[in-house]
C-alpha cells in the first residue's frame, strides 16, 4: 500500500506498535520520533519539516500524559502543552496541504459520570476531576478535527481507545496507567521479599484494558476509511477491576503477597468501559489478545528488560 504518511511519537509507547504495524504492512512512512527530533508545539518548526514532503495522511501518537497523581501535579502543563499539539496539528496539515488526521483519543475525555462510554453522550457532560486538564485537551483534538473538516475538507479520524497495556508501557507510577505501575510494583515486591504491597484506592474502580497492538491496528485500519469526519471507539466491552488486574499480575509473577488498599486516596472515575461496536464495524477490527494473554506477555517483557 503505497502512502504519505507522517507518523508523530514513534519511539513511545503506541506509537512504537504503530511505527511495527505500518512496517509489517509494507506502509511507507515518515517519523518524528520524539520531542528531540522535533518539538510540535512549535508551529515554525514544524510546519518546516513537513515542507515538500508530499505528506497526506498523519497518524498522532504525541502526547504529554501521565496517571492520576501524574494529572494533579502538572494540570496547566497537560492542558497546555497537549492544546498546542492539537491546534498546531490541524494548523500544520490546513497550511501543508496534509487531506486526513489520525488521533487516538483517550476515554477520559468522555463525560466523568457515565459508565459506559458511547459516541453520542461525548459531548454530555463534563469530564471527571481527576483526568479533567488532560481530558480538555483531547475533546479539543475532536472539535479541531470537525471543525477543519466543515471548513477546510481535511477529514478527521478521533479513534476513543481503552486504557492500552503491553511491552514498552510506562511503568512508574507517576507517568502510567493503574495495570503498568501494578506490574513494577508487584515485580520489586518479589525480587525484595515484600510480603504486600500498597494499593491507590479501594481497588474498585473497573477499567477496560486493550493490548496495544490491538490498538495500534485500529489506527493503521482507520487509513483505510474514507474521507470525513469520525470519532469511534475501539475497545474489548468488558472491565475489570484493579483488584482483578493486580491478582492476574500476581499470578504470571509468580508473586503471593497480599494487598494493601489506601482508602484514603481518590479512585478516580469508578467505571470505565466503552461501547466498541460502531469502531467495530467501521474498521472491521476486533481485539485478538484475551486480557489473561496480554498480562502474560507483558509481565514477561518487563521481567526480561529488568533483570
Amino acid at each position: 500500500m503505497e502512502q504519505n504518511i507522517l507518523l508523530i511519537g514513534s519511539r513511545g509507547f503506541l506509537g512504537s506498535h504503530v511505527r511495527k504495524m505500518l512496517i509489517k504492512k509494507s506502509i511507507k512512512f515518515i517519523e518524528i520520533k520524539g520531542k528531540s527530533d522535533l518539538d510540535i508545539t512549535n508551529l515554525e518548526s514544524f510546519r518546516e519539516f513537513v515542507e515538500d514532503k508530499n505528506i497526506k495522511s498523519i497518524i498522532n501518537c504525541a502526547a504529554f500524559v501521565g496517571g492520576i497523581s501524574f494529572g494533579y501535579k502538572y494540570q496547566a502543563d497537560l492542558l497546555k502543552i497537549n492544546s498546542l499539539m492539537a491546534t498546531n496539528l490541524y494548523e500544520v496539515a490546513n497550511l501543508s496541504g496534509i487531506n486526513n488526521v489520525i488521533n487516538p483519543i483517550s476515554n477520559c475525555a468522555y463525560p466523568g459520570n457515565l459508565t459506559v462510554y458511547d459516541e453520542k453522550d461525548f459531548w454530555e457532560g463534563p469530564p471527571h476531576d481527576s483526568v479533567f486538564n488532560y481530558a480538555l485537551s483531547k475533546r479539543l483534538f475532536v472539535a479541531l478535527g470537525k471543525s477543519f473538516y466543515e471548513q477546510y475538507g481535511i477529514s478527521s479520524y478521533n479513534v476513543v481507545l481503552s486504557n492500552m497495556y503491553g511491552p514498552g508501557d510506562h511503568f512508574e507510577e507517576e507517568r502510567s496507567h493503574a495495570l503498568g505501575a501494578l506490574i513494577k510494583k508487584i515485580y520489586l515486591a518479589k525480587i525484595n521479599n515484600n510480603n504486600s504491597i500498597d494499593l491507590w484506592g479501594t481497588g474498585r474502580p473497573v477499567r477496560e484494558w486493550l493490548y496495544v497492538e490491538d490498538g495500534a491496528k485500529a489506527l493503521v485500519k482507520s487509513l483505510e476509511l474514507t474521507e470525513g469526519n469520525y470519532l469511534y471507539n475501539v475497545g474489548i466491552n468488558k472491565g475489570s477491576s484493579i483488584i482483578e488486574i493486580a491478582e492476574l499480575i500476581s499470578k504470571h509473577m509468580d508473586w503471593s503477597g497480599d494487598f494493601n488498599l489506601n482508602v484514603d486516596m481518590p479512585d478516580g472515575v469508578m467505571r470505565k468501559t466503552v461501547n466498541g461496536d460502531l469502531g467495530g464495524k467501521l474498521l472491521n477490527w476486533s481485539p485478538e489478545v484475551k486480557l489473561n494473554d496480554g498480562i502474560k506477555k507483558t509481565v514477561e517483557w518487563y521481567i526480561n528488560n529488568n533483570e
